[in-house]
């Protein structure tokens, strides 16, 4: 997608068409991704991302094609097109593979898998803009599409390796009601699950944060560190670091050792004191006249921020896992995605805005009070609540109550 961008704003020049790129890539994940969940539980997982990473491997390899076919050279409505096709078959693909792990490990081993998992994706979601950027300067704009086709196939490849079924009942045995009806059964399992809703808002929380930090970085390159904005790599991978170490430390953890509770407190105040000392900090060692300690705390802090925001995303992906059944996991994270997914526009929308009014330190340095709050409301008034996340799950899954 960072690749696909600077394609059409080299097209066009214009920002306005980078926007409906944009709409074009997140539109489906808002409408398609309850029922692709829906459709996940139905039928063999292992099928659905074999499918979907051969046919987002022939769509990417679409984008260079189109701009070598006669009559649509230099044309920006393929790629819009072929983006809104990609982004609506990954809307398929991303509950099936949530809702695997439990199949490939024992439960006990479901936190180290999704570290690892958690893990993996960061990585590459970090390296993959500098590598993206590395292929257009040595090989030109197309690079990435080719090499990105190719990826998917290896992935097809990998899935299609895996020998264990993955579909949640055998074919022919379950009924087959309408997406609807199955669409507010998932609802009711969630709205009847403490544990379930209290880890979707922490996963939500989490992911919107991120999306926050993620827009508001170039500006605090440029106006709170006095750096490049493409220099934002100095805080991306500090903070990736501290997720991996997040990630090292909650897979070998057991939870008689570690309270998901606590550790859902600790990263919350962790990560909020880490973000308002970045937003703050800055302006502090400017009036000190210390600059050459601008960067350097930025790393720190950074770091700090990955491990907390790992603390708080990979125990709500492990709930999430180990409280649903075979055959309702793929329709809720369905369901969870699509909450996630329009719960991220509002940063998108806002994030710059207050950024312009209030300073980028200053939003950041909110964020981060925000997080705090949130933490101190958590201790004093609902932390008996937060009491089912470390209960003993028993079964296939948590029954909660009707």
């Amino acid at each position: 997608m960072f690749s696909l961008i600077v394609v059409v704003y080299n097209l066009t020049k214009a920002s306005s068409t980078e926007s409906l790129l944009m709409i074009a890539y997140t539109l489906p994940s808002v409408v398609l991704s309850a029922p692709a969940g829906v459709w996940a539980d139905r039928h063999d997982k292992r099928t659905l991302m074999l499918l979907t990473n051969v046919v987002r491997a022939g769509l990417v390899l679409l984008i260079p094609l189109s701009q070598i076919v006669p009559g649509i050279h230099g044309q920006v409505w393929p790629l819009i097109v072929v983006t809104l096709l990609f982004s609506a078959v990954g809307q398929v693909f991303a509950p099936a593979e949530a809702a695997s792990i439990p199949f490939l490990v024992n439960r006990d081993q479901i936190m180290t898998a999704t570290s690892l998992f958690m893990t993996t994706v960061i990585v590459t979601l970090v390296v993959g803009v500098p590598l993206g950027t590395l292929s257009i300067k040595l090989f030109g704009d197309m690079a990435p599409f080719w090499i990105g086709s190719g990826l998917f196939a290896v992935a097809a490849l990998g899935i299609w390796r895996i020998a264990t079924s993955l579909r949640a009942v055998q074919e022919g045995v379950a009924p087959q009601t309408d997406v609807l009806r199955e669409l507010r059964e998932g609802i009711g399992i969630l709205g009847r699950s403490p544990a379930l809703r209290i880890a979707l808002g922490q996963l939500t929380l989490s992911l919107v944060v991120v999306f926050t930090v993620f827009v508001l970085g170039p500006a605090y390159m440029r106006n709170a560190l006095g750096r490049a904005p493409d220099d934002t790599y100095l805080v991306l991978i500090p903070a990736t670091l501290g997720m991996v170490v997040s990630a090292v430390v909650l897979g070998r953890a057991t939870p008689r050792r570690m309270s998901r509770a606590s550790t859902l407190l600790g990263a919350l105040l962790l990560g909020g004191a880490a973000l308002v000392a970045l937003g703050v900090l800055p302006s502090v060692w400017r009036h000190a006249d210390v600059r050459v300690l601008l960067t350097p705390t930025a790393v720190v802090l950074a770091g700090l921020f990955g491990c907390a925001l790992g603390a708080l995303l990979i125990p709500a992906f492990t709930v999430l896992q180990e409280r649903t059944t075979e055959e309702t996991r793929g329709r809720i994270f369905g369901g969870i995605f699509t909450v996630i997914n329009a719960a991220v526009a509002l940063p998108l929308l806002l994030a710059g805005g207050l950024s312009d009014a209030f300073g980028v330190g200053r939003t950041v340095a909110g964020l981060g009070a925000l997080l705090l709050l949130g933490a101190l409301f958590l201790r004093t008034r609902a932390w008996h609540r937060l009491g089912v996340l470390d209960e003993a799950v028993t079964g296939d899954a948590e029954v909660p109550e009707a």
